[in-house]
């Protein structure tokens, strides 16, 4: 999730330092631009199309829907607003802390735990199609501020978990 990691440092940093009225991102073709993203990248994680790989499925669709986060919520808020920049660090800090915490514990978690992990009926963290339509979902609602950072979570776990499962690098 590098690509998504470093937009958020890049974004959190910029709201900080720039007034809202220069915000470049707050433009229509970045809002669909992230549309696009997440469409792509959710139909094929549906149909498991294994040209696009999974990792980077996993990133553009969590910075397709930043994107679209970052240009439809402004309105709903006031100017100035800290939830502009404090999420998008909190979403490189949480990304980064799973990375380390899956590199370093990479062979210490069994194949039984991650079988229970993943074979829970109603467990949110076996279907990654859930969760990712629960973060497509929570962009809609901006009054439920928690949602979206909530939904985003989640999805940043099931890839590193996924990525554990796979046995792929997890950056």
């Amino acid at each position: 999730m590098l690509i998504f990691i470093t937009t958020n440092l890049l974004l959190g940093f910029w709201v900080k330092s720039e007034p809202p009225e220069n915000w470049l991102f707050l433009s229509d073709t970045i809002q669909y631009m992230g549309i696009a993203l997440m469409l792509i990248n959710f139909i094929a994680m549906s149909f498991n199309i294994k040209k696009i790989p999974f990792t980077l499925r996993y990133d553009l669709l969590a910075l397709g829907s930043l994107l679209i986060w970052f240009t439809y919520w402004p309105p709903f808020f006031r100017d100035g607003s800290p939830v502009f920049y404090i999420f998008p660090l909190y979403f490189a800090f949480i990304s980064a802390a799973f990375s380390l915490l899956f590199m370093t514990q990479r062979g210490s978690i069994s194949k039984e735990d991650i079988n229970i992990i993943t074979g829970l009926p109603g467990f949110v963290l076996s279907n990654p199609l859930l969760i990712m339509m629960g973060v497509i979902v929570s962009l809609a609602f901006p009054q439920h501020f928690m949602l979206y950072p909530i939904a985003v979570t989640l999805l940043i776990i099931r890839f590193f978990l996924e990525c554990h499962l796979n046995d792929e690098s997890v950056t």
